[in-house]
């Protein structure tokens, strides 16, 4: 465990550097939802087509779809504080540059370094976390982490419309550029240096060796593909959701409301995994306390039974070879010149046989014991072995299962609020507040998926030197997720002529997810069995 995680242990959750570096995310998140509200005023100014708005939305994705890997490979190497703040200052400088463009191509450039600032300020973040944190409070600490992305994002979907009418769009980067050149400033002179692998005296590996070992392994593509059919299904829906309210007969006004509030309630549920994944581990942790006193106190017990045995074994022997000839052979005698020779008994002999004639029967003992043997043989060879199903669903139910739990109402959730919210029965969908109401149990039960997934790195992952590299797989896989998902819903809803059968594309997602879960579950068994 790291000193600085053991030195933060007294101090509040909220007074911890950890809490900087969750702020410090929340800023990088809303840039990537600056855009949306300035689409408007970008193609009044600047007169961006909708294909051009439609690269600038996916532009940030593209750094971390092309270099999430390396970043995360990387991210020890350079450090976890310095990669962090190389994010968030490159972020920014690309933000006040974005301000001044003149035409699409140029803000389109900035947009790309933009990107690239967000990975490299969001990818080392669960890392340091982990050396800032421990036990519980890093459980809930990641929970916060995850909901940086709707946080951020809701929050500038919310102000920004309000910031743009009022100055512009340009003044409108100005602003988070300074917001981010604030966290940037906040984490410098907060977050400890020198966290890493290196700190805690781990060995240091060879970034190929790191690279090599992380993606032989399972674990680190189960969760990221995970993370990739999660991402897709999100950001489809609520990316695509000013255009669906607006056909519901929602104002452009009205529509950002809406999207802002269901962006917003995945935050509870990347809270509540932190929540319960927390209180779980807090039930792990005092299960295996009881059990190694339980496992203690028998150890104990055990050795006194076989003291006590010994005390008594030498007490007897001594006794009966204190009156036995000093050869240590026993002679014969006969009670009666007419009756035969009588050998005497052994000093154990005897006091077993003293023992049973305290009340007890040695044949009826024996007897006894004999079914004793025969009734647990016969319970021992009865079919009591639970079968994989049940196994699997008693593991599910266990704290230790909680990780799993969670997945698996995380994406069932996913696919029973998209289909609910899409579907339609002879071209009858729900009334629109039931419309609404699904979105938001799709956003908010949904958000539990990657406050488990960013958890699980950590125990998925080869080794502490790998966690970086496996969040970063993820981070990849997640942008790979929010770069083909829109567009193949928006492929289907043409192609269909409308929204009601999307909840297909988003559903096949959410089953391939709950597979995947099955796997990591199974991994997650066998580890603990071993």
């Amino acid at each position: 465990m790291s000193e600085h995680a053991l030195g933060q242990e007294n101090k509040s959750l909220w007074h911890s550097p950890a809490c900087w570096v969750v702020l410090g995310g929340i800023s990088v998140a809303m840039h990537i939802g600056k855009l949306p509200p300035a689409v408007p005023a970008l193609r009044e100014e600047l007169h961006v087509s909708l294909v051009q708005a439609g690269f600038l939305l996916s532009m940030v994705q593209f750094a971390g779809m092309c270099f999430g890997l390396m970043v995360g490979l990387f991210a020890d190497v350079m450090g976890l504080k310095r990669c962090m703040l190389s994010g968030l200052i490159l972020l920014s400088l690309a933000s006040a540059l974005g301000a001044s463009a003149q035409t699409p191509a140029t803000l389109l450039l900035t947009r790309f370094f933009e990107g690239l600032g967000i990975l490299l300020s969001i990818m080392p973040a669960p890392s340091l976390l982990r050396h800032l944190l421990k036990g519980e409070r890093l459980a809930k600490m990641l929970g916060w982490w995850a909901a940086y992305m709707p946080i951020g994002a809701a929050s500038a979907l919310l102000v920004g419309p309000w910031v743009i009418h009022a100055v512009g769009w340009s003044p409108w980067w100005l602003a988070l550029s300074l917001v981010t050149f604030l966290a940037f400033y906040m984490i410098l002179i907060k977050v400890p240096s020198g966290l890493g692998a290196s700190s805690e005296g781990h060995v240091s590996m060879h970034w190929g060796e790191r690279l090599k070992l992380t993606l032989s392994s399972k674990g680190p593509w189960l969760i990221a593909f995970c993370f990739c059919v999660y991402s897709a299904q999100w950001i489809s829906v609520v990316g695509f959701l000013p255009t669906i309210t607006a056909e519901m007969g929602l104002s452009p006004a009205g529509g950002g409301v809406v999207t802002a509030l269901v962006a917003a309630a995945n935050i509870l549920g990347n809270v509540g995994s932190g929540f319960f994944l927390a209180r779980s581990a807090k039930k792990v942790l005092e299960a295996k306390a009881l059990e190694k006193s339980q496992q203690e106190a028998r150890e104990a017990l055990k050795l006194q039974v076989q003291n006590a045995q010994g005390s008594a074994s030498e007490s007897v022997n001594g006794a009966y070879s204190a009156a036995a000839p000093s050869s240590g052979h026993y002679g014969t005698y006969r009670t009666s010149p007419f009756e035969p020779v009588i050998k005497p008994e052994s000093p154990v002999a005897a006091h077993a046989r003293s023992g049973h004639a305290q009340g007890a029967y040695p044949a009826q003992d024996a007897h006894h014991a004999q079914d004793a043997h025969n009734v647990q043989a016969s319970k021992s060879d009865g079919p009591r072995t639970p079968g994989p199903f049940a196994e699997f669903l008693a593991y599910v139910m266990t704290p230790s299962g909680m990780s799993s739990r969670l997945l698996l109402m995380g994406y069932f959730t996913m696919a029973l609020g998209c289909a609910l919210a899409f579907v339609q029965i002879n071209g009858v969908s729900l009334p629109p507040v039931w419309r609404f109401v699904s979105i938001f149990l799709f956003s908010s039960v949904g958000g539990i998926v990657p406050g488990t997934l960013f958890s699980l790195a950590f125990k998925m992952s080869p080794n502490s030197e790998c966690v970086a590299i496996t969040v970063g797989w993820m981070q990849q896989f997640s942008s790979l997720g929010q770069f083909f998902g829109p567009p193949l819903v928006a492929w289907l809803a043409v192609l269909v002529g409308g929204w009601q059968w999307t909840w297909g594309v988003t559903a096949s997602m959410a089953v391939v997810g709950l597979f995947i879960t099955t796997k990591v579950s199974l991994m997650l068994m066998k580890e603990q069995h071993a």
